[in-house]
């Protein structure tokens, strides 16, 4: 019977741990140049490459060197000669960094075997980012949680600024960019950040950007990743999904005729109207799943006992127009 009891255990305790197991997603760092004729000839074949891969995830870098009149780089000089120092690889283009291991200049870029050792490798951690348009700034929303109890030392948070596609018929004949670098909102030093010590504990980490008149704004995704700042190892990496905004023919929620507290909330939420209104309602988390809708007459208190700590933002429509507030559970 002892047996049967530990043997059961062992079933649950093996359940457990392949549920929370993750592969880690790969990063490709990409240093190219819009002056660069090699990079014409080596880029069509690395990107049908990239294609073909699931859970590989591109930035595209633009270092003044070899060719300092490359537009890409001019708008953002600094940043994208800082992350080529970073790498030691300033001086000559297109060169690739994967999950942080530099790579031969000679290597087969076109080859889907250079992707091979850094697949199949158990994530640490889950990293996972959302963000929203509000008005000329970008907010983002990373999550980062803990998945086994391995010791994670000299970890850095880098939060960055992508255009998926960027049209521009360059000097080298290429005539589309993809996952062009923009901004970091980190610094390249990045983010201090306190991942949680206990398993499936979580963290969110908010930053703020303005957007730049010369990006296109539906373009722009967020890119997070954790990085180990000694040995350079990424540990994973996500890009947001969504491009939420949150500026147009959005109204206050006074003007809706509506109180909403307390904020910060714990258990409860209370939606206060002040006339007998039907009112749509919906609370979102910071990954964009709807985590609760339901449509309120008059006042309401909402039960949030079921829901994580964290950032959450709520919308209201009625007759008066819509609202979001943004709400924080404690």
């Amino acid at each position: 019977m002892e047996k049967a009891k530990l043997y059961l255990l062992g079933l649950v305790m093996l359940a457990f741990n392949i549920s929370n197991a993750q592969n880690q997603s790969v990063l490709v760092e990409h240093f190219t140049n819009t002056l660069c004729s090699i990079c014409a000839s080596r880029n069509p074949g690395f990107y049908q490459n990239l294609q073909s891969q699931q859970d590989v995830l591109h930035i595209a870098y633009h270092p003044s060197s070899p060719y300092a009149a490359c537009v890409l780089n001019k708008h953002n000089k600094t940043e994208n000669d800082d992350r080529t120092n970073f790498y030691g690889i300033y001086g000559g283009t297109p060169r690739l960094v994967i999950n942080g291991v530099v790579q031969s200049s000679s290597a087969n870029y076109a080859s889907a075997a250079i992707f091979n050792p850094f697949k199949n490798i158990t994530a640490d951690v889950l990293i996972k980012a959302n963000q929203v348009i509000v008005g000329d700034s970008i907010k983002s929303f990373v999550t980062i949680k803990r998945l086994t109890n391995q010791v994670l030392s000299n970890i850095k948070l880098q939060v960055l600024y992508v255009e998926d596609t960027l049209f521009y018929s360059a000097p080298n004949g290429e005539s589309k960019h993809f996952d062009v670098f923009r901004k970091s909102a980190s610094g390249w030093q990045g983010l201090t950040v306190n991942i949680p010590a206990q398993i499936n504990d979580s963290v969110v980490v908010q930053t703020t950007t303005p957007i730049n008149t010369a990006w296109n704004k539906d373009r722009i995704y967020t890119l997070a990743f954790l990085q180990n700042t000694a040995d350079k190892t990424i540990l994973n990496v996500a890009k947001s999904t969504s491009n939420k905004t949150l500026n147009t023919g959005i109204k206050s929620i006074h003007d809706l005729g509506i109180k909403v507290y307390p904020i910060p909330a714990n258990n409860y939420l209370t939606i206060e109207q002040s006339s007998n209104v039907n009112t749509q309602i919906s609370l979102t988390n910071i990954l964009g799943e709807v985590v609760l809708n339901k449509q309120i007459n008059y006042s309401e208190n909402l039960d949030l006992s079921g829901l994580s700590k964290g950032i959450y933002f709520l919308s209201l429509e009625n007759s008066n127009g819509k609202a979001i507030q943004k709400i924080i559970i404690q």
